[in-house]
């Protein structure tokens, strides 16, 4: 019998009625544990397609026949006051290939294509995976808390980007702590901050940049304030957003933890500390299993305070960056 023919793989730009072959691709495509699963369509529509700054002609597939078989999205991460996009600033916020299709050029063409829209468009660098805070897309159903680049347990990430002259950029821990097991640090400061201070929860978020809104507005936030009883001076503070999406994928209720802040003035007093482990004390009240932190692996402090808190890492999501 004569060997079958490869089939022929075309490319072209975003058409709207390609939603649901899209969201076939991401469940069919094993993106490993970060990656929500079982969805509907409307919430791709919610994390992607509806975003303000959706640009079709940024957002390339790759079809045989009908079918999708791979997408590249490229698009742009944001100015340092959240205000606006930066068009010299490319990002590629995704990159999904079917596994029948893997190894054979798809996912390099798809890139190319990014690349030309990107330099079309005024960058003058791209950073695969974006990074954290950085990618405008798929916060809420890729990376868990914020999709702050690729899983390499999943793929050679490496392999295929370094040949396209990309090189290793910024690294992010995904840390997690299991509520349901263990108990919290004690200690005398512990006791002294709880006896001295108020936590205060609220559901309205304010003072936030629009970079944030338009990637977390849509889920539901609530943010905690470590307050001094005496004056109600704020020592601490911090974001907890729901990911209630994943439930499907991992069984469990989770949130993730965002925005940790403690004055300057005000800093290695441990009030940072004794937010997370009042904030993980709560949240266990409500029966929330898993709670998620997202940490720059150089930022050392951060990762030593959520160590102590007997948070234990859990994946890395990793970038590639390159000058055009």
């Amino acid at each position: 019998m004569a060997e079958m023919e490869d089939p022929v793989v075309e490319y072209r730009t975003f058409h709207n009625t390609d939603p649901p072959e899209i969201l076939r691709l991401w469940h069919a495509s094993n993106l490993g544990p970060s990656a929500a699963e079982g969805f509907p369509g409307d919430i791709f529509e919610l994390f992607v397609f509806s975003q303000p700054f959706f640009d079709r002609t940024g957002f390339f597939v790759a079809h045989e026949g009908n079918r999708i078989v791979g997408f590249v999205h490229a698009a742009f991460s944001c100015t340092d006051d959240g205000a606006s996009l930066n068009m010299a600033d490319g990002v590629i916020s995704a990159i999904v290939i079917h596994p029948e299709f893997r190894r054979r050029g798809v996912g390099t063409q798809l890139v190319r294509l990014a690349e030309d829209y990107l330099a079309g468009k005024g960058a003058v660098s791209i950073v695969v995976g974006a990074g954290m805070d950085r990618n405008g897309f798929y916060n809420g159903i890729y990376g868990g808390l914020q999709a702050s680049g690729f899983a390499n347990e999943i793929a050679p990430w490496a392999q295929f980007l370094e040949p396209l002259n990309y090189r290793p950029g910024r690294c992010t821990r995904i840390l997690h702590r299991n509520l349901s097991v263990g108990r919290d640090p004690v200690s005398a400061r512990l006791i002294r901050h709880r006896r001295r201070m108020n936590m205060v929860i609220t559901d309205r978020v304010v003072g936030m940049p629009w970079w944030w809104h338009v990637r977390f507005g849509q889920l539901d936030v609530l943010k905690f304030e470590l307050q001094e009883r005496q004056d109600e001076s704020v020592v601490a503070s911090g974001q907890i957003i729901g990911l209630d999406v994943y439930i499907p994928k991992w069984g469990v209720r989770a949130v993730g933890m965002k925005e940790l802040w403690v004055p300057e003035e005000v800093r290695r007093r441990g009030y940072g500390f004794s937010l997370v482990l009042e904030i993980c004390r709560r949240l266990r009240e409500q029966s929330i299993q898993v709670i998620e932190a997202q940490v720059d692996a150089e930022n050392t402090a951060a990762c030593e305070l959520f160590t102590d808190a007997r948070f234990e890492q859990v994946q890395e999501l990793i970038t590639f960056c390159r000058e055009l």
